[in-house]
């Protein structure tokens, strides 16, 4: 009742945008749509950098003394000879800056941060060695365009294309497949230029050149960031495909049976589970001729422009619904929508516009990545944002997680766990489930349990067995602290699947407590350790976090009150929740080993 009461008061909402962007009077964006990544005070100095959603995980600050936005290689070079000769910290954020966690934040406030924001001109295609050679801060949705346009195709991509391909391999980012080289983007590399530190002889910076042939480059694919900074990237490349797409919904009572034989049936194959009503989306994605007639397209909703008003009143109704009173109607609400997603092409197109039934036919550069909103918004205004130099409105319309309002915020989590071993965990997962369905509803509002597939890796990083990526997203409140009625469920699910399966989080996403530890959990962390001391022995393009990461500093974990509300912690104390609200440092219920915080009447 009280969400559909809210819907009625649509004056309320009038009132919230009017007061919500009066604040936001003679601000203006930059080139990409959203606040600047970095914004310096003076020139380039006495910077503050954030990510896509204008904070990171932690909520805590990031600052630089200095900012270089480079549009060459001589430029880039120059920038990190500047950060070794001073004797700085120094670190590289992309244009999007689309990971969660501070792998960017050069640590203090003296250090230098390096933007490939500008660093995007150079795609070079070489239609003999089926390979193309990109400047690091080259968007992949650019890229696959340009391959496109010339009838080659990137055979993997991630589900958003608004990255950097040199942020894209650094994370390990990844698409779903068993086939072939598999889902990891990394894989098909088949070279780096990387700037890293040097003597002053040298200049204080050089570039070097890593092929196959070379070793270090297998910890090069995937750095985090840590081994200097990457100047281009080639890729193998392939001719282009078209896919075939089809979306089934079944019931998930033999979801943990089916892994292995859907992945060997579908090369492009994923899941979407949705535990709460005990459904199954197969997505079965395979490759078909460009002769097959189609010319489909993925677009959807929540990549798609939406208006402030909208974005707004999503927010809201969600904040409503996850109150525990509002469980109900939450769970009816996600119910629906996954059945009507599903006879409405869940962001199909057939013809690019609209949706007639599966299979949906098209190339593979619009069915396997979508867009939509930021090419909106670099369309518009000779390439600045809509509302750029005036007040923003209700009826502007923007991308749900820009920050110039207060629309989806939320945690995200991704961790890998091997193939071998995710029959064990549904079935942990179902058991889970079974105490209360309702508690997975928030979770199911997103996109439910999504699993994606990819092979083993010789990087140092990666996985060096065939995984199954289990990733979610769920609601979070803005306000530090503040406990949320379901969150020992999510934060049961995350323990049990690194400590129990050996779970291994992806880089880019992730709550912070769940890199602590990830280093004993990474094969060939040693290998890679080797390298970085060979390229990179002074460690300036280390922070603080990013040695936490990788076993060589203290850990990762943020101790203090309610530290494991916001997964900054796994609480060892009552303080670590809120006690005062009733939320006490528990055992989980299946998984035991598990430290959650729990309302008292659960």
């Amino acid at each position: 009742m009280e969400s559909v009461r809210w819907r009625k008061n649509s004056w309320i909402l009038t009132l919230q945008c009017a007061v919500m962007f009066f604040a936001l009077q003679n601000q203006s964006c930059s080139a990409a749509c959203g606040p600047p990544k970095v914004q310096c005070a003076a020139h380039t100095k006495n910077c503050h950098l954030t990510n896509f959603r204008g904070e990171w995980e932690d909520q805590m600050h990031c600052k630089a003394a200095k900012a270089f936005f480079p549009k060459t290689e001589s430029q880039l070079i120059h920038a990190v000879a500047y950060a070794v000769k001073k004797e700085k910290k120094v670190k590289v954020i992309t244009g999007s800056a689309h990971s969660l966690n501070r792998f960017a934040c050069p640590g203090g406030n003296s250090g230098v941060v390096i933007s490939t924001r500008d660093y995007n001109s150079r795609i070079k295609i070489d239609a003999k060695s089926m390979t193309v050679t990109v400047d690091a801060g080259v968007e992949m949705r650019i890229l696959l365009d340009a391959l496109a346009a010339k009838g080659f195709a990137f055979p993997h991509t991630t589900d958003w294309d608004g990255l950097s391909m040199a942020g894209v391999i650094s994370t390990a980012a990844h698409g779903s497949s068993l086939w072939g080289k598999g889902g990891g983007i990394h894989d098909y590399v088949v070279g780096i230029s990387i700037v890293i530190p040097a003597p002053a002889e040298q200049g204080y910076a050089k570039l070097i050149h890593l092929t196959e042939k070379d070793e270090e480059i297998k910890a090069a694919r995937v750095s985090l960031g840590v081994l200097g900074a990457i100047s281009q990237v080639t890729f193998a490349v392939e001719k282009m495909f078209k896919l075939s797409v089809t979306l089934k919904l079944k019931k998930d009572s033999d979801l943990e049976n089916s892994f292995v034989e859907f992945a060997e049936s579908h090369e492009f194959g994923s899941m979407n589970w949705y535990p709460s009503f005990s459904k199954v989306v197969y997505s079965k994605r395979d490759r078909v001729s460009p002769d097959v007639s189609g010319n489909g397209k993925l677009a959807p909703k929540y990549a798609q422009p939406a208006t402030v008003k909208s974005v707004v009143e999503n927010r809201a109704i969600e904040e409503l619904n996850n109150a525990k009173i509002n469980a109900s109607n939450l769970c009816k609400l996600v119910r629906s929508q996954v059945e009507q997603g599903i006879k409405t092409g869940n962001g199909y197109l057939n013809d690019g516009q609209t949706f007639r039934g599966f299979p949906v036919v098209g190339y593979n550069h619009l069915l396997q990545s979508s867009s939509g909103c930021q090419i909106d918004a670099r369309n518009k205004e000779n390439n600045l944002c809509p509302w750029k130099a005036k007040q923003l409105n209700c009826n502007d319309t923007i991308c749900n997680w820009d920050t110039e309002v207060k629309g989806n915020y939320y945690h995200h989590t991704s961790i890998a766990i091997p193939l071998s071993r995710v029959t064990e965990a549904i079935r942990d997962l179902k058991q889970l489930r079974d105490m209360d369905p309702s508690a997975f509803c928030t979770l199911d509002s997103y996109l439910g349990v999504l699993f994606r597939y990819f092979k083993e890796s010789t990087d140092y990083l990666s996985h060096k067995e065939e995984s199954v990526a289990i990733e979610f997203i769920y609601f979070r409140y803005r306000e530090l602290g503040r406990p949320r009625w379901n969150g020992h469920v999510m934060d049961e699910i995350e323990q049990m699947l690194l400590q129990k399966y050996g779970g291994v989080p992806h880089w880019g996403k992730n709550r912070v407590y769940t890199f602590d530890g990830t280093a004993k959990r990474t094969m060939n962390l040693g290998k890679f350790l080797e390298v970085k001391k060979q390229l990179e022995p002074k460690g300036h393009f280390s922070s603080d976090w990013s040695d936490g990461v990788l076993g060589i500093g203290k850990g990762v974990q943020i101790w203090r009150d309610g530290c494991a509300l916001d997964g900054l912690c796994v609480c060892k104390e009552d303080r670590h929740c809120a006690p005062e609200k009733g939320f006490v440092c528990r055992a989980g219920k299946i998984w035991k080993n598990a430290s959650v915080c729990m309302q008292l009447r659960y």
